[in-house]
């Protein structure tokens, strides 16, 4: 699609859609929540007062002040301990820029989801297509939060558990009202993939995609993990259809330095 926008950082985390759509956007449900906001961060900012944060929520069970916590203290043990043998760089386990990464997620963490003016919402519940546990919300409940389901996007980022949400199409029913759908697909070779595409472009338009640089790809070229961008068919595609990914200046690697993923599509 033509005339996209970035939402989000310059990096992992930012996704693409058009700027018409955007304005009509005033919430965000984010199935995912890992050390990284800048994507609902940009949208609070971007949305003009349309988007409150009330209407950003976050579902994960992972993440907590404690969690934090936890996992600085460990990952620092770690690279220290890489550091005084002398591991080569490229077979380290963890790295200095990760801790950096998880400590710079704590102290953003508390303004924003707990001490914060402007807090955003964030269920510690993991989204799962039928909840069993008390740490989970089932995937229907989990979208009952919207307010507006015509206005609120959906995004899953939730480390291979989309396969587990998005079986049938009924269960994509469920999101035909989103302006949009973002969905980071774990493990393109699997033989729901297909399937998943095929039932969401019943309702939506492939705006973007983006190759996750971090990781290989299958025999065929094709990225194992792809960053996907979908758009409400009630919005028009625009007439300027896209030959070739990535676009200068809104395409970005995962980390700098990274040779981005390039696509080229027929007619």
């Amino acid at each position: 699609m033509s005339d996209l926008v970035r939402v989000g950082r310059n990096a992992d985390g930012g996704y693409l859609f058009p700027k018409n759509v955007l304005d009509d956007v005033n919430g965000c449900l984010s199935f995912g929540l890992g050390a990284e906001w800048s994507f609902e961060t940009y949208l609070l900012e971007m949305g003009e007062g349309k988007v409150s944060p009330e209407r950003i929520v976050f579902f994960d069970a992972s993440i907590s002040i404690l969690g934090l916590l936890k996992s600085i203290v460990y990952m620092g043990r770690r690279t220290a301990y890489e550091l005084r043998i002398r591991r080569p760089k490229p077979e380290r386990k963890f790295r200095l820029e990760d801790l950096k990464r998880s400590l710079i997620a704590l102290f953003m963490y508390l303004p924003t989801f707990r001490f914060g003016k402007n807090r955003l919402r964030h269920i510690r519940k993991f989204v799962t297509h039928d909840a069993r546990n008390k740490n989970e919300i089932s995937f229907e409940q989990a979208l009952s939060h919207r307010e507006d389901p015509r206005r609120t996007i959906v995004k899953i980022d939730i480390e291979g558990g989309e396969w587990d949400l998005l079986r049938e199409a009924s269960d994509v029913v469920q999101l035909a009202d989103a302006p949009v759908l973002i969905v980071e697909f774990h493990d393109t070779r699997r033989p729901e993939f297909m399937k998943v595409l095929s039932m969401i472009k019943e309702f939506f338009w492939i705006a973007h995609l983006h190759g996750n640089t971090s990781d290989r790809a299958t025999e065929a070229g094709m990225p194992l993990y792809l960053e996907m961008t979908f758009v409400n068919k009630r919005y028009s595609p625009g007439e300027g259809i896209r030959k070739k990914l990535p676009i200068d200046g809104l395409d970005f690697p995962v980390r700098p330095g990274e040779v981005p993923y390039e696509f080229e599509f027929n007619n």
